[in-house]
């Protein structure tokens, strides 16, 4: 089955949405554990409770869910099984497959033109403007229209060559990929034995998968909708409130806690 251009286009902006809010949820889960790891063992250092070993239950779900969230931004079936751009997944890989359609980049780019309509806006407030004027004006309202043509397409030339790396084995992504991957598969979403992972994922997988996801959710939607996501902005957001809620939970570690023996 082929897509049509339409159907393409429509799961494109279906997928962008999804996608951001997956990342954002990932960012903030990222953050809340990164404040912990910095805080939480250097301030009890010394110092015993009963509640270190809730304190490490919940380290490890956050990592785990971190691990599950970076899985799903990254999901995809095999392709000999299913062709990408069919795949009902908001992912980046099937994102990816969709944009390097020629057919969807060229009416995104249509679609683009009209993200600021400048001389109709204009128009309707000048209309007894001289000819000279409202030609400016027409001439301004094209120059916005080009450039942001032209800004679509390189966000989506961008996005596509930050998913390429996920396919590169050269590229440290794609080992990360294939890990996490792995241990989502074998172990996370079902636990089947006699089907270890080749390779655990280590922690610093998903700080370059969670990079990559924060890049793609911000090209995607400057692609397809022309706006901005803050993504590094949300995760100091994140940090600075993660920080203050760690603190809390310090605090009280401490006064629960009896010298070591």
């Amino acid at each position: 089955m082929v897509l049509s251009t339409e159907e393409a286009l429509r799961r494109v902006r279906s997928i962008v949405p999804m996608l951001v809010a997956d990342v954002q949820t990932a960012v903030l889960s990222h953050a809340v554990l990164e404040a912990s790891n910095d805080t939480i063992p250097a301030g009890m250092k010394g110092r015993w409770t009963e509640f270190n070993e809730t304190y490490n239950a919940v380290q490890n779900a956050l990592t785990l869910k971190l691990a599950l969230d970076i899985a799903r931004i990254f999901d995809v079936s095999a392709p000999g099984r299913y062709a990408v751009e069919e795949q009902d997944k908001a992912s980046v890989q099937v994102l990816a497959a969709l944009l390097q359609r020629e057919d969807v980049t060229a009416e995104l780019e249509k679609t683009a033109a009209g993200w600021m309509p400048g001389f109709d806006y204009a128009g309707d407030d000048f209309a007894d403007m001289p000819d000279g004027v409202s030609r400016v004006l027409e001439e301004m309202a094209e120059d916005d229209a080009e450039e942001n043509k032209v800004g679509c397409r390189a966000a989506i030339n961008a996005f596509v060559a930050e998913a390429a790396k996920l396919k590169n084995e050269a590229e440290e992504a794609h080992g990360a990929l294939t890990r996490v991957r792995e241990f989502r598969n074998k172990r996370l979403a079902h636990s089947l034995f006699d089907k270890e992972p080749d390779a655990l994922p280590r922690y610093s997988d998903l700080d370059t998968l969670l990079g990559i996801a924060k890049i793609a959710a911000r090209l995607s939607k400057l692609a397809v909708e022309g706006g901005n996501t803050e993504l590094e902005e949300q995760a100091k957001r994140n940090r600075i409130n993660a920080e203050g809620y760690v603190v809390c939970v310090l605090d009280g570690l401490k006064r629960a806690s009896k010298p070591e023996t």
